[in-house]
């Protein structure tokens, strides 16, 4: 009864009209309105009160969630046109409609990478986001809400949710990262240096205190501008490369190297004190710059000294903080001419160049840390304009 009286009408009768169909004319069609009435005030009725309530409540969303198309569910990024995302996830959800733009930089995020990203327009107070469902810092600009998402090369490739929250709803983007081949290193070294790559136990205790302080998220940008290089020429790669360390005597005979082998953790902040199984081992997690020994190293923009100390692998190491999550690291160090607690602005010199802690010869090894975990320091340099506005800087995490 139901499905035939609500499906669009057609030329068959009802079975109900049918069976009446035998009785006179007039009593027929009297009969067929009133069984035909009856089922349509049952269809009304069937609806239950949360049935009602819930299309109400979308009719309301409707009317409350318009925006000209312009604003709706875009995202925007460099060097690209405008383009429509579906709030499909925000309406599962059953909250209000995904709307806002929210521009992106790089035009195709890859592993090791950073994922710029500004919610335009938001103005909430207190933002809060996530990102592959977990939280992630995020703070209130003068032009919406601003995300620095890391995206080391430890991590899987592919498509995650990226989440704003916002007053009355929230936008939802799914983002895309794609792959990359960071490849392989074997370094041998002599049997001293080659002892401190065995000397599991110190540097996992290293790994333990250097994890805490690039884990800080200061709520204050203390910088402004593009990012100046530490030394002059930077133009060294070899971030992420997983290298594998033998001895200096290996070097005379053949080495095979698994195509299935694995690193056991980041350079300097690998936190296992168990002995390494086969070379020891490490992802690389920053990128090591030619340089003479004694050539100053330049702090890249300004912010504060939060650990200069003396580890088994990083050697002598400077630490600064430049705010908002973001830290800097300058390994193998010969000396350090800042100390802990130094304010220091872009350009002024925080060491010199040296091969201390497990190093082949004078280089410095730079590194670049958001919300505590390693980028590639090229992808961090490369800042989108939109973000090192004057007026972006100030800005409160919540």
């Amino acid at each position: 009864m139901f499905r035939q009286i609500v499906d669009p009408p057609s030329h068959r009768s009802s079975p109900a009209c049918s069976i009446v169909a035998r009785a006179r004319p007039l009593e027929t069609v009297i009969a067929c309105l009133v069984v035909i009435l009856a089922a349509a005030c049952e269809v009304v009725d069937s609806k239950s009160g949360a049935a009602r309530n819930a299309e109400a409540r979308k009719q309301d969303t409707s009317r409350t969630a318009a925006v000209p198309e312009s604003a709706r569910g875009s995202v925007v990024v460099d060097s690209a046109p405008a383009s429509v995302a579906g709030p499909a996830d925000s309406a599962r959800a059953g909250i209000a409609d995904d709307t806002g733009v929210v521009r992106l930089y790089p035009p195709s995020p890859r592993r090791g990478g950073v994922l710029f990203a500004l919610a335009e327009g938001v103005a909430t107070p207190t933002p809060r986001c996530t990102w592959k469902s977990a939280p992630m810092p995020c703070y209130r600009t003068t032009d919406g809400i601003l995300l620095t998402i890391p995206l080391p090369a430890d991590e899987d490739a592919g498509t995650f949710t990226l989440t704003v929250e916002r007053p009355g709803g929230r936008i939802v983007r799914q983002i895309t990262v794609d792959d990359h081949d960071f490849g392989h290193e074997l370094i041998f070294l002599t049997d001293s240096v080659y002892r401190r790559a065995t000397s599991t136990r110190e540097i996992a205790r290293d790994a333990r205190a250097v994890r805490s302080i690039l884990s800080v998220e200061s709520p204050e940008r203390r910088w402004t501008g593009r990012w100046r290089e530490p030394v002059s020429g930077m133009k060294s790669t070899g971030y992420g490369v997983e290298r594998y360390y033998y001895r200096a005597t290996d070097s005379t005979r053949s080495i095979a190297l698994d195509s299935q082998a694995k690193t056991r953790g980041t350079f300097a902040g690998d936190t296992s004190d168990a002995p390494p199984s086969g070379a020891p081992s490490w992802r690389h997690a920053g990128i090591d710059l030619p340089a003479k020994r004694g050539a100053s190293v330049m702090a890249p923009a300004a912010g504060i000294v939060v650990d200069v100390g003396e580890y088994v692998l990083s050697g002598r190491t400077v630490l600064v903080d430049h705010g908002q999550g973001v830290v800097s690291a300058y390994f193998h160090l010969d000396t350090a001419t800042v100390s802990k607690g130094d304010i220091v602005r872009a350009g002024d010199r925080i060491g010199r160049v040296g091969s201390t802690g497990l190093a082949t010869g004078p280089h410095l090894h730079y590194g670049v840390y958001l919300h505590g975990k390693d980028v590639d320091p090229v992808a961090w340099r490369d800042v989108p304009q939109w973000m090192i506005e004057p007026g972006d800087s100030a800005a409160d995490r919540r």
